[in-house]
């Protein structure tokens, strides 16, 4: 008998007979590998877990509750240091608007204004005086001679007169002076 059943099984299968053994076996397969995938899927999802729980569960405990207190007091002092210096900086800008209204007020340059005015009298008095040598020069003869020599020395001291005029100014419109000769005369 065992001869027949080995007959029957190497007898040639017929086309729909292997079609059927090789469906079989591919079910059989799929399900394998559907329950591995599942299987590596369960085991990897574990592992994440219980990776991040024990990473978690040492940092929970990084400062401890006396140091946290500290941390918090010292933040507090701050926040009083940052408002301290917060009125600070409110006094000083409230200064400066009023040392800048004081300045603007201030009697400099009302000086400025009163030696603007004295340069303005003293071009004013040089050209009367330059006049005044060109009529009496013209009146004594022989005299033209002293009239040059005078003249040059008029002329030299109003174009200082100017410059200083200029240098005043521009004190006063707070604009950069052009000139770095000071000359009084």
């Amino acid at each position: 008998m065992a001869k027949k059943e080995n007959a029957e099984e190497q007898e040639p299968l017929t086309e729909e007979q292997r079609i059927t053994a090789l469906e079989q076996k591919v079910g059989t397969n799929k399900v394998v590998l559907i329950g591995m995938a599942l299987f590596l899927i369960v085991i990897i999802t574990v592992s994440i877990t219980i990776f991040s729980l024990t990473s978690f569960k040492d940092t929970a405990d990084v400062v401890a509750p006396k140091e946290f207190l500290s941390l918090q007091e010292e933040v507090i002092l701050v926040k009083e240091l940052i408002e301290a210096q917060n009125t600070k900086q409110q006094k000083t800008k409230n200064s400066l608007a009023l040392l800048e209204e004081q300045i603007s007020n201030s009697s400099n340059k009302t000086l400025q204004e009163i030696i603007l005015n004295q340069e303005q009298g003293h071009q004013e008095f040089l050209s009367a005086l330059r006049s005044g040598m060109y009529d009496l020069a013209h009146m004594v003869h022989g005299s033209r001679t002293w009239l040059d020599v005078y003249t040059d020395k008029v002329d030299k001291a109003n174009m200082n007169s100017q410059t200083r005029e200029k240098d005043i100014k521009q004190l006063l419109t707070n604009e950069p002076s052009d000139s770095e000769e000071e000359s009084f005369f």
